[in-house]
């Protein structure tokens, strides 16, 4: 992968995507209000590290699509509006954990917010650059005759 050829909105969306990689390993929350010790993602709850996967699969497609190793479509929605749907679902999961427990709250949660964020508005980048847009006309009523 040749890192300077990748836009700078597919740079955004990959290093945000590294950053929740390493960040799943990261305490998310610690302190006495959790009896002691510190969770990482995979113990703080499936919002943390379900956001996180899902978003780093965000990542993922988009990475495969501009490096053109692989353009996957689902239905009717290209590869940069797949990413940035799961980007921004694992962004808006990974938020919801934060709402839910708040106390102990520790660095990886807070860093898995603003990567999970990068990750989405990357890829949010990459669509807008190749002239898409979320598609969703059929579902806010836009688009019609």
């Amino acid at each position: 992968m040749e890192f300077g050829r990748l836009s700078v909105g597919a740079k955004i969306a990959v290093i945000g995507g590294a950053v929740l990689v390493v960040n799943l390993f990261l305490p998310w929350y610690s302190g006495s209000d959790i009896g002691g010790g510190s969770y990482n993602a995979f113990g703080a709850n499936y919002l943390a590290w379900g956001g996180s996967l899902v978003a780093i699969a965000g990542a993922g497609v988009l990475l495969l699509k501009v490096q053109q190793v692989q353009d996957i479509a689902v239905g009717r929605f290209a590869a940069e509006q797949l990413a940035v749907i799961l980007a921004g679902l694992g962004t808006v999961l990974v938020v919801l954990r934060l709402l839910t427990v708040t106390s102990g709250a520790s660095l990886g949660l807070y860093l898995g917010i603003v990567a999970a964020a990068a990750v989405t508005y990357g890829c949010w980048t990459v669509m807008k650059e190749a002239g898409l847009d979320l598609g969703m006309d059929d579902f806010t009523g836009g688009g019609g005759e």
